[in-house]
Formats: C-alpha cells, structure tokens, sequence
C-alpha cells in the first residue's frame, strides 16, 4: 500500500491510524472474508492504495462524458466533499450514478513548459533561477503532493505552440527535458450531482467496500479507488488513483499484445519502457486532476480486464526498474513498427536533441546470427521449379533413393513398380498401415495413379464423407474432365485438388489417360507427405545454432540435433522454394527438417521478402496508400492552404530515410512541413515513405502514391522489432539498450 503525503501534513496523525486499519491488505486475499477498505476524513489529501506497490498514480480513465455508474460486487462507498475538506460525507451505495451539473463554463487553460521535477527544493530553486537566466521567463516552483516533487514551470501562455516555443528555446540553454503542461481551473459553481440521492457537489473519492475487488466505471472493471470532479465544458473526470505496479498490469498488455506477441523478454522492456515513461511524465495533467490520461497519447490504459498472466509476469519481473541518462529517468518513447530503422527523436518532434533517442537499426543482435553450409551441390535436380527441393525431401524421409540426384534419373515415365514402390515407402515414412488400393491394372497413368494414391492412404472415406455436394463438380472444371476414367478416379482427383496435392496445368487440363512422368509422381509425393505430415518432417523453431549442432523448440519440447555435412539446404522465400549452398539463421526463425537418427538431412528456413528486420513480421511493415491532389489540399488544411495542389517534395530526410521536412506547392503557394506534422497532415502511417506519381491523360498529377513503412512516430524502443529481438535471444536488457543509446537500468524503487 502507498500513502499520499504532502509536506507538513496535518493529517500524519490520523493517517497512522488508518494506515494500521488496513495493513495487511496483500495478505487478505488469503482469507474468506476481506478487510473494507478505509478512506480517511481528509481524504483528499491522504489516500490509502492497497496494490502491488510503487509511488500512487492519477489516470484520468474519464474525460469526456457527461454521466458515468460506477460500482462493485460488494458496494461502493462514496466520500462526498470538496477537495482538502476535514470532514468529509461518507455514503453507501449499491451503484453510484454521476453526472455534471452546475456552471458549464470553463474557467480557462494556460500551458507552460516544465523543465524540472526535483524532490528536493532547493535544487528546485536553482534550476528555475538557471531557467530564468537562460530564457528570461519569470519561473514557478510548485509542491506536487502527488509526484512529491517541486515542480519548475515558467510561461503562461493560451496556446500549447508558445508553450512549445518556449520548451525548445529552453533546450537550447541546456534544458533538453523540457515539455509543455497544461494547467486549467473549473469555473466556480461546477459540481456533479449524485442521482441516486440528488445531492450535489464538487467532488468524490469512491472505493469498493471491500478490499481487492475491482471498481468498475460503466461496467469497465479497474484496480484502486476513483476520483471525481467536474471536468471541462458539460462533462466530468473520473480518475483512477492505484499504485504504478497495478497501473502497469493494464498498460503492457494493450501496447505490447501477450496473445500476439507472446515473449517474456519482449513485454519485461515493454514494461521498464511503460514504467519509466510514467515516472518521467507523471504530473502533466497535474490541472486537470490527473497525471497521464489513458489514450495513446500518453500510454493505452484499459484497466483489470485487459491483464494477461504473461504480462503481468514482466511487469511483476521487473519491479521498479526503469531506464536512466547521467542518472535521470529518460522520456521512454516507444513506437508500434519501425519499418527497419528508428529515427532521431529530434527529427520528429523538432526539440533539441536527446542523446539517447537516436536512430538506430531495427536488427538481430550480431551474435543471435550463424551460417550453415554444405558440402552438396545445388544443381537442379530436373527441369521443373520446386523439384530438386521435393527430391531432396523424399530421400530424406527414405520415399526415394538417392540414385534420383543422379543426371537423367528423373527422365521419362515411371513405371508401375516405381509407384507401387514409392506409395509404399510413403506409408513407412508416415509411420501409416495404408488401405487396399482398388486399382488392379497398372497405376502410372495419372489418372490411376490419383485413385491408387488416395486408396493406399486411406484418403477415399476423406470423398465420400467430407467432399459436400457439388464440390466435385466445382473442383474438377477441367477442360478434359471425360479423361477421368471412373468414378474412383473422379473422387481420387477431387480429394487430391481440395487438399492441395494436385492441381490442373496450365491449360486447365489433368490428362489423367498420359503416363506419369517420373518427375510428377515427385511432386505429388513430395506434397502428400507434408499433408499428411510425415513424423521425421520437423516444423521447428531455432533456438541456436554451433560446432556442427542446432537446437529447436517444437511446441514446448527443445532438442538438440546433429547437422549432416551433406544436408540439402533450402530458402523459403513466402513460399517459393530455393536451393542454397549456404543460408543465414537467427535464433527465433521457423524452420523445416529432416532428422534421422537425430542427424538432420533436410533443412528449410523460412525467410521474408521483406529482409531481416527484426519487425519485419508487423503486418504494417509496408503499406501503400493512394491520395489525389483534392484530398491532398483538403488533408493539409489543418495546417495552412496551398489552393490546388500541384506536387508534394520531400525536402529533407532523417538518418533512417524518413521525410522529416516536406513542401507542398500549390497554386497559391506553398507549405513547408516537418515532423509529425508530415504523417499527421497526410493521414499516413509513419514518415517513411517515398512518393510516386500516377498521371492523367492530359499529363497531370491524378494522385500521389505513398509507398511506406512502419506504424508510429518512429522514435525509441520498436515495440514488433523488440519481439522480433527477444525472439532471436536477445535480453530485456539487451533490448531497451540497443533502442535507447548509452542508458542504463536500475531500480527506482
């Protein structure tokens, strides 16, 4: 549990007290019947949080509604009074239903820029009088009781761009932390009403009866206690005050998914990135009541129902740890897909720079990287594409005999020994006692061949109970569809196409009268075994790779297996197939082997398109999008107007390629944009991205095609390349020091 505690509290007192009533509180989760939770009379300034523990946090949860219910299993009780009252009225509900009421004007907003948070005051003082020299600006020093710091903020400004001015002139005189805040009042007179009683009044502390069950805010369940008060215009904030520990177990799972990226060492960086970035921007809607609001623009927080037992294990796993520069808590920024580069974080939020957001490349760890090679050759085995690579399959799972590398041995027809043998040798390597085969006559026509196949496998009950009817009829539009000699051979076909095993050349013909080629009863055997998937076909992860061994994790079985100096290497690239004499391997990639006798003969790696980027698995790793020069002009109109637009330029690029200063020309003008402002004016994804044009007939832009990469702003830790990270072996630690340059990690609490 956490207190609350403002300097020279007069309230110390009681809050010992209180503080005895609810000690235990972990522990009571233990026993049939919990502890009620207490709030003390001066609630408002002294607020027991029963949690998993670090310094207390204000989420505001609620911002813009105009009526919320809250409850709990057990009851809610609702302290009623004004902030810092002595006294305040304690009522017990079932639910509570708030709405605003009262004066609906707002009593304003300023923004300032804050350059320092110290616990110390006067440190505090000497850095708004360092403040004050460099910009010329008058300072402020506030007590925070919430962060218990001394906050230092200079300006008053009406909007957050002077504010924002000002922030980067500090910067530049040494102030490179430096942010704008914005600080509101509420007009006098706004109050909430209180429906189930009709009361009104200007605030309300709310917690559950009964200690560790959940509160829940219009059926939304959330850990902690609630504040609310009236917020801006017509509307109220609920705000939810819980420990940073509890605060995190619904964060991590909403920026970092456990379900879609289920990595340990991958969510504990997203956690100490969460955590950090918490502690460093605590306080920012300090005049709003809250500290970080609950949307991406701070950090997704969707409360309890949202937690995951392997999210919750990162963030129980590093408890307390957070990233620091020269012994301060960095600006944590993280970003979703870096489309293989971060960027300079002065390049996309135009301050100063910070030594420690630099762009950097979006890979493996050099170490995680290892090269296998063989001794075999990979020439083509064969005049078809895919061949060599389905014969070196088959005589790795003992279907062939290695004879068939050998120049011509896939010449010709085979014969009907050949593929009564084969089918045969098929059935030991899937470890099946097969069926009788109907086919009493030769069966190295294709046509046979399909029904003799199907029938030995076992496969024809696979027609008769699972082929719907009409799907033949749809499966088997073939131009030669007569040359199907019988019904077995229709059925054999069928089955064959629907499973992916056979499908018509490329005249749209099956010739199921012609001899089967050697060459063909390949293919199709190659592709039967992994349908059915043979037991010595291995579909693996890599874990690591060295002196002539590689270990793999199949499901949650590891094993280590020998590397056959000889193996038949293969790339897989989206699934077009490749011999090679050597292939790159990381830790965390799929692969595909044959292991006989624990000596592997066969080896596939899957490999993408799209380069060894560690995010390259993000499905926004690339995108497009398409825009005429009307929605261009009505796009950027947020930000000024050009009249018609006539072309768009980038002018300048960042370390990782992305455009970080653009000109729009138009016929009135032109408008320069840097920044986020580029992805935010254009309604893209990120910055990276280079700029096509499709014209008319006449000669003239008809729209701009982006084409581009990544999900964010760029900057920090890539949230899809630290999962890519973890994935190749690398270490939470290993992560955040690879995305964030020269930090270092330690416990804030």
């Amino acid at each position: 549990m956490r207190r609350l505690l403002g300097p020279n509290h007069r309230g110390a007192v009681l809050a010992a007290t209180v503080a005895a009533t609810v000690a235990g509180l972990t522990s009571c989760r233990s026993v049939p019947r919990a502890a009620p939770v207490v709030v003390p009379p001066s609630f408002s300034a002294d607020v027991v949080v029963p949690g998993q523990g670090g310094p207390p946090i204000r989420i505001g949860i609620v911002t813009d509604a105009a009526k919320v219910s809250i409850g709990a299993d057990s009851g809610i009780a609702v302290w009623i009074g004004a902030p810092g009252s002595a006294n305040p009225r304690r009522v017990a509900l079932a639910v509570a239903t708030l709405r605003r009421s009262g004066s609906s004007a707002s009593g304003g907003s300023v923004f300032r820029a804050q350059v320092a948070s110290l616990g110390d005051e006067t440190a505090a003082k000497q850095a708004a009088e360092r403040a004050r020299d460099g910009a010329g600006v008058p300072p402020t020093t506030t007590w925070n009781r919430e962060t218990g710091t001394y906050q230092v903020r200079l300006g008053a400004f009406k909007t957050r761009d002077e504010a924002l001015a000002l922030a980067r002139r500090l910067g530049d005189k040494g102030f490179p932390g430096a942010f704008v805040v914005e600080e509101t009042s509420v007009a006098a007179g706004a109050t909430l009403k209180l429906l189930e009683t009709g009361e009104d009044f200007a605030f309300a502390t709310i917690v559950p009866e009964t200690a560790g069950q959940s509160i829940t805010v219009d059926s939304v369940p959330y850990r902690g206690i609630l504040e609310v008060r009236p917020g801006d215009g017509d509307n109220l904030t609920v705000v939810n005050v819980l420990d940073m520990e509890d605060y995190l177990r619904g964060v991590v799972p909403n920026e970092l998914s456990p379900q879609a990226f289920p990595q340990i060492e991958a969510l504990k960086a997203q956690a100490i990135a969460a955590r950090t970035y918490a502690l460093r921007n605590r306080g920012q809607f300090q005049a709003k009541g809250y500290d970080l609001c609950a949307t991406p623009t701070c950090q997704v927080y969707r409360g309890r129902s949202t937690e995951h037992a392997l999210s919750d294990q990162a963030v129980a796993s590093t408890r307390g740890q957070v990233a620091r520069y020269h012994g301060e808590p960095i600006n944590a920024l993280y970003t979703s897909t870096c489309g293989g580069h971060t960027e300079d974080g002065a390049n996309m939020f135009e301050g100063t720079p910070t030594p420690y957001l630099k762009g950097v490349a979006c890979l493996p760890e050099r170490a995680a990287t290892a090269e296998v090679r063989t001794s075999a050759s990979t020439r083509a085995v064969g005049d078809e594409d895919g061949l060599n690579r389905d014969v070196a399959l088959l005589v790795s799972l003992d279907v062939m005999d290695a004879k068939v590398y050998t120049p011509g041995s896939l010449k010709g027809n085979a014969s009907d020994g050949d593929v009564r043998d084969w089918t045969a040798r098929l059935l030991t390597a899937l470890r099946r006692k097969g069926c009788d085969s109907p086919v009493e006559g030769g069966v190295n026509r294709r046509g046979a061949a399909f029904e003799h196949l199907v029938a030995s496998l076992c496969w024809t009950e696979r027609g008769e109970r699972l082929l719907a009817p009409g799907d033949a009829d749809y499966l088997l539009q073939v131009d030669d569809a007569r040359s199907l000699a019988s019904d077995g051979q229709r059925l054999a076909a069928a089955v064959l196409i629907q499973e992916g095993v056979l499908s018509p050349f490329p005249d749209n013909t099956l010739r199921a009268g012609d001899p089967l080629t050697r060459s063909q009863a390949v293919g199709l055997l190659a592709r039967l075994a992994e349908k059915a998937a043979a037991p010595a076909f291995v579909h693996a992860e890599l874990q690591s790779l060295g002196d002539g061994e590689l270990r793999i994790r199949r499901g949650a079985e590891a094993e280590t297996l020998q590397l056959d100096p000889a193996v038949r290497l293969f790339r897989s690239l989206d699934g077009v197939r490749v011999a090679a004499s050597e292939v790159s391997l990381t830790a965390g990639d799929k692969i595909h082997l044959v292991a006989q006798a624990g000596r592997i003969t066969f080896l596939e790696a899957d490999q993408s398109r799209m380069g060894p980027s560690a995010d390259r698995t993000s499905r926004y790793f690339r995108w497009e999008v398409r825009l005429t020069p009307a929605e261009v002009e009505k796009a950027i109109g947020r930000y000024g107007s050009v009249g018609r637009v006539r072309d768009i330029a980038a002018v300048r690029q960042g370390v990782s390629g992305r455009v970080v200063e653009m000109a729009v020309t138009g016929s009135e003008g032109k408008l320069t944009l840097t920044g986020l402002k580029i992805r935010w004016a254009l309604g893209l994804r990120e910055n990276l991205f280079v700029i096509e044009r499709e014209r008319n007939d006449k000669g003239e832009i008809a729209r701009f095609v982006f084409t581009g990469k990544g999900w964010g702003h760029g900057v920090g830790l890539c949230q899809v390349g630290a999962f890519g990270m973890a994935q190749s072996g690398a270490t939470y630690a290993q992560i955040l020091q690879h995305y964030y340059t020269d930090i270092t990690l330690d416990r804030a609490y």
